[in-house]
């Protein structure tokens, strides 16, 4: 792939199965490891007093070359870095575009899945731990769903993570274009972060962005 050639890449390019920290296709080392590179800003999108945060592109979610792939198993999560606009800025809603795969064609009605949340200072500190079951939020009769999941307030200072935890079984939602550099995977054992990339057909690697937003005020 021709270095700063747009390519549009679709889920036919993308390899099925779990990357990042489980698999040594993605050649991921940990990004505390990688080169200093500050991170991107996040889109605001304002709401009335509401702000939502968006490390993604910002594109129109029907126009955005998107993939879902599973979460990574037990012990790692999908997460995203927030910077909030203000010390003290209130976070309130967790965004979160996933599914179950199961939609109004499936000839059985879904299982419920578990999945967790987590918010996690910049040192990786523990803020808030939320479990819940995937069928108010994931499942859907189109496939699938930005779902908004409320949070008690939290008071942010500084940088924070998202962290999605999806156990094999929900698909996060993946921008496979225009990469910001602050999706990562979260090995919860270690306590380490490691690049959010997705393995090619051609042994390559795709930096992505999670479909992971906040909305506080």
């Amino acid at each position: 792939m021709a270095e700063n050639t747009p390519v549009k890449i679709g889920i036919n390019e993308v390899q099925s199965g779990l990357v990042g920290i489980n698999a040594p296709v993605a050649k991921n080392a940990p990004a505390a490891n990688q080169p200093a590179k500050a991170a991107a800003s996040p889109t605001q999108a304002s709401q009335g007093n509401v702000i939502v945060l968006e490390q993604d592109s910002g594109t129109n979610l029907t126009k955005m070359n998107v993939t879902f792939t599973i979460s990574p198993t037990y012990g790692s999560a999908q997460a995203v870095r927030f910077t909030p606009p203000k010390s003290g800025w209130n976070l309130e809603n967790i965004l979160v575009m996933a599914t179950d795969n199961w939609n109004a064609t499936s000839k059985e009605q879904p299982k419920p899945l578990p999945f967790t949340i987590e918010v996690r200072d910049a040192n990786f500190t523990l803020l808030y731990h939320y479990e819940g079951i995937q069928l108010p939020y994931f499942t859907n009769s189109n496939g699938v769903r930005m779902a908004a999941i409320d949070v008690p307030v939290i008071s942010m200072k500084g940088d924070f993570f998202v962290c999605f935890y999806g156990y094999g079984s929900i698909s996060l939602a993946a921008e496979l274009q225009n990469a910001t550099g602050n999706s990562y995977y979260y090995d919860e054992r270690a306590a380490q972060i490691y690049r959010g990339v997705l393995p090619l057909r051609n042994n390559q690697t795709v930096p992505v962005n999670w479909l992971i937003r906040v909305a506080g005020q």
